[in-house]
Protein backbone atom coordinates (compact mmCIF):
# COMPACT_ATOMS: atom_id res chain seq x y z
CA UNK A 1 0.00 0.00 0.00
CA UNK A 2 1.03 3.48 -0.30
CA UNK A 3 0.67 6.46 1.90
CA UNK A 4 0.84 10.76 1.84
CA UNK A 5 3.10 11.35 4.94
CA UNK A 6 2.04 15.08 5.74
CA UNK A 7 3.93 17.48 8.10
CA UNK A 8 5.59 20.70 9.14
CA UNK A 9 8.89 18.94 10.33
CA UNK A 10 10.65 17.55 7.61
CA UNK A 11 14.51 17.97 6.59
CA UNK A 12 16.53 20.01 5.74
CA UNK A 13 14.92 22.00 8.88
CA UNK A 14 16.86 21.01 12.01
CA UNK A 15 14.95 19.29 14.94
CA UNK A 16 14.58 16.25 16.88
CA UNK A 17 11.22 15.62 15.18
CA UNK A 18 12.71 16.07 11.89
CA UNK A 19 15.21 13.85 12.20
CA UNK A 20 13.38 11.35 13.65
CA UNK A 21 10.86 11.35 10.69
CA UNK A 22 13.31 11.35 8.31
CA UNK A 23 15.54 7.95 9.82
CA UNK A 24 11.80 6.54 10.04
CA UNK A 25 10.86 6.95 6.31
CA UNK A 26 14.36 6.97 4.23
CA UNK A 27 14.30 3.37 5.43
CA UNK A 28 11.17 2.31 3.41
CA UNK A 29 10.86 2.10 0.03
CA UNK A 30 10.77 5.31 -1.94
CA UNK A 31 7.96 4.44 -4.04
CA UNK A 32 5.69 3.61 -1.20
CA UNK A 33 5.53 7.09 0.15
CA UNK A 34 5.10 10.48 -0.84
CA UNK A 35 5.92 13.96 1.16
CA UNK A 36 3.79 16.83 1.75
CA UNK A 37 5.48 19.51 4.03
CA UNK A 38 6.27 23.18 4.41
CA UNK A 39 8.69 25.32 2.21
CA UNK A 40 12.84 25.65 3.79
CA UNK A 41 15.27 27.69 2.18
CA UNK A 42 17.88 24.99 1.60
CA UNK A 43 15.03 22.58 0.39
CA UNK A 44 15.74 22.31 -3.54
CA UNK A 45 18.98 20.18 -3.20
CA UNK A 46 17.60 18.50 -0.36
CA UNK A 47 14.62 17.64 -2.32
CA UNK A 48 16.02 16.58 -5.65
CA UNK A 49 18.67 14.06 -4.21
CA UNK A 50 15.95 12.03 -2.53
CA UNK A 51 14.20 9.19 -4.31
CA UNK A 52 11.28 9.80 -3.24
CA UNK A 53 8.54 12.84 -4.07
CA UNK A 54 8.15 15.62 -1.72
CA UNK A 55 6.23 18.14 -2.58
CA UNK A 56 6.54 21.80 -0.23
CA UNK A 57 3.37 24.34 0.23
CA UNK A 58 3.78 28.18 -0.42
CA UNK A 59 2.80 28.83 2.81
CA UNK A 60 5.46 28.72 5.78
CA UNK A 61 2.79 26.44 8.09
CA UNK A 62 0.82 24.04 7.50
CA UNK A 63 -2.68 24.62 8.96
CA UNK A 64 -5.62 22.96 9.12
CA UNK A 65 -7.98 24.92 7.20
CA UNK A 66 -9.79 24.04 4.09
CA UNK A 67 -7.28 24.60 1.58
CA UNK A 68 -5.17 22.23 3.24
CA UNK A 69 -7.84 19.84 3.25
CA UNK A 70 -7.79 20.48 -0.54
CA UNK A 71 -4.40 19.96 -0.94
CA UNK A 72 -4.15 16.44 1.16
CA UNK A 73 -6.92 15.23 -1.65
CA UNK A 74 -5.21 16.69 -4.35
CA UNK A 75 -1.66 15.01 -4.02
CA UNK A 76 -2.96 11.91 -2.20
CA UNK A 77 -5.05 11.17 -5.66
CA UNK A 78 -2.03 12.31 -8.00
CA UNK A 79 0.34 9.91 -6.30
CA UNK A 80 -2.15 7.32 -5.72
CA UNK A 81 -2.14 6.94 -2.20
CA UNK A 82 -4.49 4.49 0.18
CA UNK A 83 -4.23 6.75 3.48
CA UNK A 84 -2.93 9.75 4.87
CA UNK A 85 -0.07 9.47 7.89
CA UNK A 86 -0.68 13.02 9.60
CA UNK A 87 2.46 14.60 12.09
CA UNK A 88 1.99 15.36 14.69
CA UNK A 89 -1.87 14.93 16.13
CA UNK A 90 -2.33 18.63 16.74
CA UNK A 91 -3.18 20.78 14.77
CA UNK A 92 -2.55 19.18 11.60
CA UNK A 93 -4.05 16.71 12.31
CA UNK A 94 -7.42 18.14 12.76
CA UNK A 95 -8.02 17.98 8.94
CA UNK A 96 -8.21 14.41 9.36
CA UNK A 97 -11.86 13.94 9.35
CA UNK A 98 -12.52 15.76 6.74
CA UNK A 99 -10.10 13.92 3.96
CA UNK A 100 -11.20 12.16 1.37
CA UNK A 101 -8.79 8.82 2.68
CA UNK A 102 -8.56 6.95 5.67
CA UNK A 103 -5.75 8.46 7.92
CA UNK A 104 -2.80 7.65 10.53
CA UNK A 105 -1.38 10.32 12.92
CA UNK A 106 1.84 10.56 14.73
CA UNK A 107 2.13 11.09 18.57
CA UNK A 108 5.36 12.62 20.04
CA UNK A 109 4.09 13.60 23.18
CA UNK A 110 4.57 17.59 23.92
CA UNK A 111 1.52 18.04 21.15
CA UNK A 112 -0.54 15.49 23.33
CA UNK A 113 0.30 16.28 26.78
CA UNK A 114 -0.98 19.30 27.11
CA UNK A 115 -4.34 19.89 24.91
CA UNK A 116 -5.25 16.11 26.40
CA UNK A 117 -5.45 17.55 30.17
CA UNK A 118 -7.29 20.57 28.81
CA UNK A 119 -11.25 20.02 28.63
CA UNK A 120 -11.98 21.90 25.37
CA UNK A 121 -8.89 20.35 23.55
CA UNK A 122 -9.21 17.31 24.94
CA UNK A 123 -11.93 16.77 23.11
CA UNK A 124 -11.03 18.20 19.63
CA UNK A 125 -7.41 15.81 19.96
CA UNK A 126 -9.93 12.98 21.25
CA UNK A 127 -12.02 13.38 18.06
CA UNK A 128 -9.19 13.13 15.73
CA UNK A 129 -7.66 10.57 17.68
CA UNK A 130 -11.08 8.11 17.34
CA UNK A 131 -11.41 8.75 13.94
CA UNK A 132 -8.06 7.45 12.85
CA UNK A 133 -7.58 3.98 11.41
CA UNK A 134 -4.17 3.72 13.23
CA UNK A 135 -1.83 5.74 15.71
CA UNK A 136 1.82 5.73 15.65
CA UNK A 137 3.43 6.58 19.16
CA UNK A 138 7.17 7.68 19.41
CA UNK A 139 6.78 5.95 22.98
CA UNK A 140 4.51 4.30 25.22
CA UNK A 141 4.13 7.77 27.11
CA UNK A 142 2.63 9.34 23.93
CA UNK A 143 0.87 6.22 23.71
CA UNK A 144 -0.89 6.38 26.87
CA UNK A 145 -1.58 9.99 26.96
CA UNK A 146 -3.71 9.40 23.24
CA UNK A 147 -5.72 6.81 25.03
CA UNK A 148 -6.31 9.09 27.69
CA UNK A 149 -7.30 12.08 25.76
CA UNK A 150 -9.44 9.75 23.50
CA UNK A 151 -11.33 8.05 26.53
CA UNK A 152 -10.94 4.65 24.96
CA UNK A 153 -7.88 2.27 23.82
CA UNK A 154 -6.61 3.29 20.19
CA UNK A 155 -5.49 0.94 16.96
CA UNK A 156 -2.02 1.86 17.84
CA UNK A 157 1.81 1.24 17.77
CA UNK A 158 4.77 2.54 19.44
CA UNK A 159 7.75 3.03 17.40
CA UNK A 160 10.01 4.84 19.92
CA UNK A 161 12.75 7.43 18.63
CA UNK A 162 15.74 5.12 17.50
CA UNK A 163 19.69 5.15 16.94
CA UNK A 164 22.13 4.85 14.31
CA UNK A 165 24.04 1.81 15.85
CA UNK A 166 26.51 1.89 13.21
CA UNK A 167 27.51 5.88 13.56
CA UNK A 168 26.72 5.76 17.65
CA UNK A 169 29.20 3.63 18.72
CA UNK A 170 31.76 2.68 21.48
CA UNK A 171 35.02 4.07 21.46
CA UNK A 172 38.53 2.14 21.27
CA UNK A 173 40.99 3.46 24.32
CA UNK A 174 43.10 5.28 21.66
CA UNK A 175 40.01 7.31 19.92
CA UNK A 176 38.51 7.93 23.49
CA UNK A 177 41.54 9.37 24.03
CA UNK A 178 41.86 11.41 21.03
CA UNK A 179 38.44 12.90 21.41
CA UNK A 180 38.86 13.71 25.10
CA UNK A 181 41.46 15.82 23.97
CA UNK A 182 39.25 16.94 20.79
CA UNK A 183 36.89 18.18 23.36
CA UNK A 184 38.96 19.56 26.08
CA UNK A 185 38.56 16.44 28.40
CA UNK A 186 41.43 15.42 30.14
CA UNK A 187 42.39 11.91 29.87
CA UNK A 188 42.41 10.10 33.37
CA UNK A 189 39.06 12.78 33.90
CA UNK A 190 35.76 11.17 35.46
CA UNK A 191 33.39 12.52 33.21
CA UNK A 192 29.53 12.67 33.55
CA UNK A 193 28.50 14.05 30.32
CA UNK A 194 24.28 15.66 30.06
CA UNK A 195 23.57 16.48 26.65
CA UNK A 196 20.39 18.54 25.81
CA UNK A 197 18.47 22.10 25.63
CA UNK A 198 19.31 24.21 28.48
CA UNK A 199 15.55 24.10 30.13
CA UNK A 200 14.28 24.10 33.63
CA UNK A 201 12.61 20.43 32.60
CA UNK A 202 16.22 19.28 32.05
CA UNK A 203 17.00 19.23 35.47
CA UNK A 204 20.69 20.21 34.77
CA UNK A 205 20.83 22.64 38.06
CA UNK A 206 20.42 19.05 40.08
CA UNK A 207 23.44 17.62 37.84
CA UNK A 208 25.33 20.64 38.78
CA UNK A 209 24.54 20.70 42.10
CA UNK A 210 25.47 16.88 42.69
CA UNK A 211 28.74 16.97 41.10
CA UNK A 212 29.14 19.47 43.31
CA UNK A 213 28.98 18.35 45.91
CA UNK A 214 31.08 15.01 44.78
CA UNK A 215 33.53 17.06 43.86
CA UNK A 216 35.92 17.12 47.23
CA UNK A 217 36.33 13.96 47.32
CA UNK A 218 36.72 13.27 43.31
CA UNK A 219 39.37 15.56 42.19
CA UNK A 220 39.15 14.09 38.58
CA UNK A 221 35.83 14.42 38.57
CA UNK A 222 34.27 16.68 35.69
CA UNK A 223 31.09 17.33 34.70
CA UNK A 224 30.45 18.33 30.67
CA UNK A 225 27.61 20.15 29.41
CA UNK A 226 26.81 20.16 25.64
CA UNK A 227 24.10 22.37 23.96
CA UNK A 228 22.81 26.06 24.81
CA UNK A 229 19.41 27.39 25.45
CA UNK A 230 17.14 29.85 27.75
CA UNK A 231 18.49 28.46 31.11
CA UNK A 232 22.11 28.57 30.45
CA UNK A 233 22.98 32.21 32.36
CA UNK A 234 21.46 30.58 35.31
CA UNK A 235 22.88 26.99 35.26
CA UNK A 236 26.76 29.15 34.91
CA UNK A 237 25.64 31.06 38.05
CA UNK A 238 25.10 27.67 39.87
CA UNK A 239 28.42 26.08 38.87
CA UNK A 240 29.87 29.05 39.91
CA UNK A 241 28.59 29.54 43.51
CA UNK A 242 28.43 25.90 44.49
CA UNK A 243 32.53 25.65 42.06
CA UNK A 244 31.28 22.54 40.57
CA UNK A 245 33.44 21.46 38.10
CA UNK A 246 31.89 22.41 35.08
CA UNK A 247 32.71 22.58 31.20
CA UNK A 248 30.14 24.65 29.19
CA UNK A 249 30.55 23.24 25.67
CA UNK A 250 28.01 25.31 24.05
CA UNK A 251 25.91 23.62 20.40
CA UNK A 252 28.16 20.51 19.44
CA UNK A 253 28.14 19.81 15.60
CA UNK A 254 25.90 16.91 14.79
CA UNK A 255 28.58 14.86 13.90
CA UNK A 256 30.83 14.81 16.66
CA UNK A 257 28.14 13.92 18.71
CA UNK A 258 29.33 10.22 18.67
CA UNK A 259 32.44 10.52 20.10
CA UNK A 260 31.75 13.26 22.42
CA UNK A 261 29.17 10.45 23.94
CA UNK A 262 32.17 8.46 23.78
CA UNK A 263 34.61 10.48 26.11
CA UNK A 264 31.98 9.96 29.11
CA UNK A 265 31.54 7.80 31.90
CA UNK A 266 28.12 8.35 32.63
CA UNK A 267 25.40 10.06 30.25
CA UNK A 268 23.00 11.89 32.91
CA UNK A 269 19.87 14.36 32.58
CA UNK A 270 17.39 14.59 35.50
CA UNK A 271 14.72 15.36 33.19
CA UNK A 272 11.47 16.30 35.32
CA UNK A 273 7.56 17.28 34.93
CA UNK A 274 6.78 21.06 35.41
CA UNK A 275 3.38 22.49 35.47
CA UNK A 276 1.37 19.75 37.12
CA UNK A 277 2.95 17.57 34.47
CA UNK A 278 1.74 19.77 31.77
CA UNK A 279 5.28 19.65 30.88
CA UNK A 280 7.01 16.52 30.72
CA UNK A 281 10.06 14.26 28.85
CA UNK A 282 8.69 13.12 25.71
CA UNK A 283 11.11 10.33 25.49
CA UNK A 284 14.67 11.48 25.38
CA UNK A 285 16.47 10.12 22.80
CA UNK A 286 19.97 11.29 24.28
CA UNK A 287 19.92 8.23 26.57
CA UNK A 288 19.61 6.21 24.21
CA UNK A 289 22.26 7.58 21.72
CA UNK A 290 24.15 7.40 24.79
CA UNK A 291 23.52 3.83 25.43
CA UNK A 292 24.78 2.69 21.99
CA UNK A 293 28.12 4.22 22.53
CA UNK A 294 27.98 1.88 25.75
CA UNK A 295 27.63 4.91 28.58
CA UNK A 296 25.35 3.90 31.35
CA UNK A 297 22.27 6.46 31.86
CA UNK A 298 21.15 7.77 34.74
CA UNK A 299 17.71 9.77 34.44
CA UNK A 300 14.69 11.31 36.00
CA UNK A 301 11.93 10.15 35.72
CA UNK A 302 9.64 12.06 33.63
CA UNK A 303 7.61 10.94 30.27
CA UNK A 304 8.79 8.68 28.58
CA UNK A 305 12.50 9.08 30.12
CA UNK A 306 11.83 5.49 31.92
CA UNK A 307 11.38 3.94 28.90
CA UNK A 308 14.86 4.92 27.59
CA UNK A 309 16.53 3.30 30.73
CA UNK A 310 16.33 0.56 32.18
CA UNK A 311 16.84 1.05 35.88
CA UNK A 312 19.70 -1.24 37.26
CA UNK A 313 20.27 -2.57 33.85
CA UNK A 314 21.35 -0.03 31.65
CA UNK A 315 21.66 2.59 34.47
CA UNK A 316 20.05 4.62 36.96
CA UNK A 317 16.54 6.27 37.18
CA UNK A 318 15.34 8.21 39.92
CA UNK A 319 11.72 8.92 40.94
CA UNK A 320 12.81 11.90 42.66
CA UNK A 321 14.97 13.89 39.89
CA UNK A 322 15.53 16.94 42.33
CA UNK A 323 17.00 14.45 44.60
CA UNK A 324 20.42 15.64 44.74
CA UNK A 325 21.95 13.42 47.54
CA UNK A 326 20.17 10.55 45.51
CA UNK A 327 21.77 11.43 42.29
CA UNK A 328 25.31 11.34 44.04
CA UNK A 329 24.81 8.50 44.98
CA UNK A 330 23.96 7.03 42.12
CA UNK A 331 26.73 8.54 40.16
CA UNK A 332 29.29 7.30 42.82
CA UNK A 333 27.69 3.51 42.30
CA UNK A 334 28.78 3.58 39.13
CA UNK A 335 32.16 5.33 38.94
CA UNK A 336 33.24 3.12 41.76
CA UNK A 337 32.38 -0.16 40.42
CA UNK A 338 34.42 -1.09 37.35
CA UNK A 339 32.43 -3.94 37.21
CA UNK A 340 28.67 -2.39 37.26
CA UNK A 341 30.01 -0.09 34.82
CA UNK A 342 30.84 -2.50 32.59
CA UNK A 343 27.85 -4.60 32.82
CA UNK A 344 25.69 -1.78 32.37
CA UNK A 345 27.97 -0.68 29.27
CA UNK A 346 26.83 -3.86 27.43
CA UNK A 347 23.85 -4.23 28.30
CA UNK A 348 23.29 -0.40 26.82
CA UNK A 349 24.81 -1.16 23.38
CA UNK A 350 23.25 -4.65 23.13
CA UNK A 351 19.90 -3.08 24.07
CA UNK A 352 20.32 0.28 21.68
CA UNK A 353 20.77 -2.61 19.01
CA UNK A 354 18.04 -4.97 19.24
CA UNK A 355 15.43 -2.65 20.38
CA UNK A 356 16.61 1.24 18.90
CA UNK A 357 18.42 0.38 15.84
CA UNK A 358 16.46 2.52 13.10
CA UNK A 359 16.62 -0.50 10.46
CA UNK A 360 14.45 -2.49 13.28
CA UNK A 361 12.12 0.45 13.91
CA UNK A 362 11.80 1.27 10.35
CA UNK A 363 10.39 -2.63 9.50
CA UNK A 364 8.45 -2.49 12.64
CA UNK A 365 6.97 1.07 10.80
CA UNK A 366 6.87 -0.53 7.56
CA UNK A 367 4.48 -3.27 8.52
CA UNK A 368 2.08 -0.60 10.24
CA UNK A 369 1.75 1.03 6.88
CA UNK A 370 1.46 -2.23 5.47
CA UNK A 371 4.46 -1.26 3.00
CA UNK A 372 4.56 -3.89 0.10
CA UNK A 373 0.99 -5.32 0.64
Amino acid sequence: MKHLLVTNDFPPKIGGIQSLLWEWWRRLPPDSFAVLTSPHADAADFDAAQPYRIERTREPVLLPHPWMVQRINSMAADFGADFVVLDPALPLGLVGPSLKLPYMVVLHGAEVTVPGRLPGSKQVLGHVLRGAQHIISAGGYPDQEGMHAAGRALPSTVVPPGVDTSRFVPLSVEQRRDARVKFGIKEDAEVVLGISRLVPRKGFDTLIKAVAQLAPHRPKLQLVIASTGRDESRLKKIAEETRAPVSFLGRVDHDDLPRLYGCADIFSMMCRNRWGGLEQEGFGIVFVEAASCGVPQVAGRSGGAAEAVLDGVTGFVLDNPTDVAGLAARLTAILDDDALRLSMSRASRERAETEFDYEVLARRLGNVLKVGQ
